[in-house]
């Protein structure tokens, strides 16, 4: 078996969970929040995956709003959630858009971040051992939004998590093009982010 590295070389959510598997952070119970079309697994399936999303078109098994589910507390081992974090103001200003979820009306950054932020504390009540949240480092206007630091800090705020319960960090390689016309002033963030947090209860 060939070691998992933080940034490695793959390239989509399906080899992230196998390795998230490798690496013992899926239980036998996994709760999905935002199923979308399931490519989170295509690698590999927990003993149980619950699937969930609010759009009743996918194949999730629940149609929830994921920042307020039905289940109890510490229902699941892990809860993965992957919420619309692409900070694009304007849905569908891009071809890939619909695919990330956020093909709808604008939102702001400050919108976007609240909702990650609504969704990972409903990851962390419905939790027993392992909370995995989808974000990414963004550019924007020239401008960099520290995504990932966000949701760290707000996951240590929850009273229940310690800053040093952050387990590990996993990257996916991808990369969009710098927009035309448009000076550059950042290095692209051409990856996206795994945080896997433990839960302290």
């Amino acid at each position: 078996m060939s070691e998992v590295r933080a940034i490695g070389d793959r390239t989509n959510n399906a080899q992230l969970m196998a390795d998230c598997d490798t690496l013992g952070y899926l239980g036998d119970t996994v709760l999905d929040l935002t199923y979308g079309l399931g490519r989170f697994w295509n690698h590999v399936t927990p003993l149980t995956l619950t699937t969930n999303d609010l759009n009743p078109e996918t194949s999730a098994a629940f149609n929830e709003d994921f920042t307020k589910t039905r289940w109890l507390d510490n229902s699941f081992d892990t809860v993965v959630l992957d919420a619309p974090y692409k900070l694009n103001g304007t849905g569908g200003s891009h071809p890939s858009d619909k695919g990330y979820g956020v093909a709808g009306d604008y939102a702001s950054v400050e919108d976007k971040m609240l909702l990650i932020w609504q969704g990972s504390t409903e990851a962390l009540r419905l939790a027993r051992h392992f909370v995995l949240i989808k974000c990414q480092d963004q550019v924007v206007s020239g401008k960099v939004y520290w995504q990932t630091q966000s949701v760290i800090a707000h996951m240590a705020n929850r009273g229940i998590f310690k800053p040093n319960r952050l387990v590990d960090m996993l990257h996916v390689q991808g990369y969009r093009p710098q927009p035309p016309g448009r000076r550059q002033v950042h290095a692209r963030r051409d990856y996206s982010t795994l945080l896997v947090f433990g839960v302290d209860r």
